[in-house]
């Protein structure tokens, strides 16, 4: 009964790190005009999952959320292309699993997995997409640094914090037997004061806050820019108009989901942080 629980268990957070990757990956900050985007984060989620429970399951989640993604659409020039670029590429996240136990393993680990993801995209852009990145090989290559390691960076930083470290440790206390999380967090937590981990969630809390006050000043001036595109005008008997229409709602909708979504991640985390504060157990 316990290893069924143990694997339901597992099922069901590795879910969970999928679903957030996922949402935070339709929140693109950059977009690159053949394929790839700088986003808040979405890779460490699977690596998370890899961290937890070993490279397999990373592995498994990684392919399940590349596939998961191409259900949103695509760039593609060749079958080899969706391949490399979508289960193979977040596939490799989830090799962040074999250094989970080595000193700081969920940093060198996820800089492992990223890299992996890097070595697939560019293989498929110097394969396939050879006559849209000029260069070839090192074409390739700068195309797809340009957009993995800005976020591989950041993500890096803010894993790095104490207080986020020991939010991560807390979740991991709860989430992995306890066997496993004793040695997990020997190599990875760090002792962190109460007054840093307040300080750390009131900044992410505010950047939540201010993901939302953004979603609402955007469908302010989306509004109004609908009011100006539909005045004056019979709108449906009027294409360009009726269209340009149609992409406004379309974008607004997107942005106002994916400003939503890091506002409700960011809070949790800031929240998370603060009601960590009053644990009795301070590392």
């Amino acid at each position: 009964m316990s290893a069924t629980m143990s694997r339901t268990k597992m099922l069901v957070m590795c879910a969970v790190c999928i679903a957030l990757a996922f949402a935070l990956n339709q929140v693109a900050l950059f977009r690159m005009p053949q394929g790839g985007s700088i986003t808040p984060f979405s890779m460490f989620f699977i690596t998370l999952a890899a961290f937890w429970f070993g490279p397999v399951w990373g592995v498994i989640s990684g392919v399940a959320m590349g596939l998961l993604d191409m259900t949103t659409g695509f760039y593609s020039v060749h079958i080899g292309s969706i391949i490399l670029d979508y289960p193979v590429a977040f596939g490799a996240l989830g090799l962040a699993g074999i250094f989970r136990k080595m000193r700081f393993g969920l940093q060198i680990g996820f800089v492992f997995g990223v890299f992996g993801r890097f070595v697939s995209v560019v293989m498929s852009g110097y394969l396939f997409w050879l006559e849209m990145l000029p260069g070839s090989f090192w074409g390739s290559i700068v195309y797809n640094a340009t957009y993995i390691v800005p976020e591989m960076v950041a993500t890096l930083v803010i894993i790095s914090l104490p207080a986020m470290k020991h939010a991560l440790d807390t979740v991991t206390r709860g989430v992995v037997p306890p066997e496993e999380y004793a040695v997990l967090s020997e190599k990875n937590s760090g002792s962190v004061t109460a007054g840093s981990r307040i300080v750390t969630g009131a900044v992410v809390a505010a950047l939540g806050g201010f993901a939302f006050v953004l979603a609402s000043y955007i469908t302010r001036l989306e509004n109004l820019s609908i009011l100006q595109v539909t005045s004056g005008a019979e709108l449906f008997l009027d294409a360009p108009r009726a269209d340009r229409l149609y992409r406004m709602v379309e974008r607004n909708t997107e942005q106002l989901l994916a400003l939503n979504t890091v506002g409700v991640v960011f809070l949790a985390i800031g929240i998370a942080l603060l009601i960590s504060t009053l644990a009795k157990n301070e590392s």
